[in-house]
């Protein structure tokens, strides 16, 4: 197994050294190059090294993660940020299918998103990936337009306003767009409902989960059904029916 040159970047020494016991511990196949404590430093180590994984905190003084990324000319290397929990840049890092680790980092975790690291090298999405995530971190627009999606083939990189629904398979889920097959994506529909935007994506049912925007008619029932443009019609689970009527007149008057 080819050997991956890795460099941590980190403003806190106690948090640095931990992860770095703890890969020379468990992920054999990785080298240490270099730690830095601040994004400055994290710059030049990028730029004498390229490494195949940079381990990022996000939350440093001057310089944080973010910042960094955006200084850089190019990006070659594979992302784990760390971070303590933080709900919003979780969220905008699950958004563009990125690795990130919680601290005080989990072995278990760790390993994962390392062997992670390795699968994904096989593809080349990391800077389309980059350009969602700073979506999020910019003031020039309130939410991001594109979302990357996992799939047993790599990574797809779909508009929002392509997704009409979504639908649980177990621990997948089926992403179904305007056009085309629908997709088989490796999270929950939890993990997308927890993601996508709330006043455009709406839970109507255990397994199903909507783009209000394809909402065509609502038929009256128990909990009633939705009809959608492309003619699919989908059951509303009965304590959802009154949200989900008034979220659909919310986003009638918005257009």
């Amino acid at each position: 197994m080819n050997r991956l040159m890795a460099i941590l970047i980190d403003d806190e020494r106690n948090s640095r050294e931990a992860l770095h016991k703890k890969i020379l511990t468990h992920c054999h196949d990785i080298d240490i190059v270099a730690q830095c404590a601040n994004g400055e430093e994290g710059l030049v180590a990028i730029a004498a090294h390229r490494p195949a994984i940079v381990f990022l905190d996000i939350e440093m003084p001057r310089m944080n993660g973010f910042a960094m990324l955006q200084q850089l000319p190019e990006q070659s290397f594979e992302l784990i940020f760390t971070t303590a929990f933080n709900q919003y840049a979780i969220q905008a890092i699950r958004f563009a299918a990125l690795d990130y680790l919680v601290k005080p980092v989990d072995v278990q975790e760790l390993i994962n998103a390392v062997a992670r690291v390795r699968e994904k090298r096989l593809h080349s999405f990391t800077a389309k990936q980059l350009a969602i995530l700073a979506e999020h971190f910019s003031g020039s627009r309130q939410r991001p337009d594109k979302i990357a999606v996992s799939t047993a083939a790599g990574l797809e990189i779909l508009d929002l306003d392509a997704i009409v629904y979504l639908e649980a398979t177990g621990n997948y889920t089926h992403i179904h767009l305007k056009e085309g097959k629908p997709l088989l994506a490796s999270k929950t529909l939890k993990e997308f409902e927890d993601m996508l935007p709330a006043d455009r994506f709406f839970r109507i049912h255990n397994a199903s989960l909507l783009n209000v925007a394809f909402i065509k008619k609502y038929n009256k029932g128990e909990g009633g059904q939705v009809v959608l443009h492309n003619g699919v019609v989908l059951d509303v689970a009965r304590r959802r029916k009154d949200e989900l009527l008034q979220l659909i007149q919310s986003f009638a008057s918005r257009i």
